[in-house]
């Protein structure tokens, strides 16, 4: 009996095994570190088409979120204190949702009390086509000229002094 035991948990290690040995690389990003993206075509949050500019002169915190994504969700109290710590005349936080309704982007920001800009991206046109995000949500940090600086994929605690340093860092 205990023989069969083993020979079970062996076989299902052996399995869990060759599944994760048979994982495919993740796909890349559409844009790498150093590449330059000045401005990309984005909806506001009343669904008039504007232009997102990444080269400001500021370096530019761009957070890729939906209302339905449980991370984003989590996450954006905290990226709005980020917000709050940070030079706003050095580095702003700017968000791009990728939902589909306006309306219920702007009352989640109301009811979160969210006070940095956002925009929309309904047709994932920027997430997907330019940037080619894999995870929700996905941080994108571009230089004052627009050059990207930095990726951060999945959830993070953004107002912690670790992250405000590292934030702070992209502006010498």
């Amino acid at each position: 009996m205990k023989i069969n035991l083993i020979i079970r948990h062996i076989s299902m290690a052996l399995i869990l095994f060759a599944l994760v040995a048979c994982e495919e690389p993740p796909v890349p990003l559409k844009i790498n570190t150093g590449q330059t993206l000045n401005e990309v075509a984005v909806t506001d949050l009343k669904g008039k088409e504007t232009k997102l500019s990444l080269a400001t002169g500021k370096v530019t915190v761009l957070n890729i979120w939906a209302t339905w994504c449980g991370p984003c969700r989590h996450e954006m109290p905290s990226l709005d204190r980020l917000a709050g710590l940070l030079d706003k005349n050095k580095i702003e936080v700017v968000g791009l949702s990728v939902d589909t309704d306006d309306y219920v982007v702007r009352e989640f920001l109301i009811e979160r009390k969210v006070g940095f800009k956002n925009y929309m991206d309904p047709a994932m046109s920027v997430s997907n086509d330019v940037l080619g995000i894999r995870v929700y949500p996905s941080t994108f940090i571009f230089s004052a000229k627009g050059e990207l600086l930095d990726v951060i994929e999945g959830w993070k605690e953004w107002d912690t002094e670790e992250m405000v340093r590292k934030m702070n860092r992209f502006i010498g």
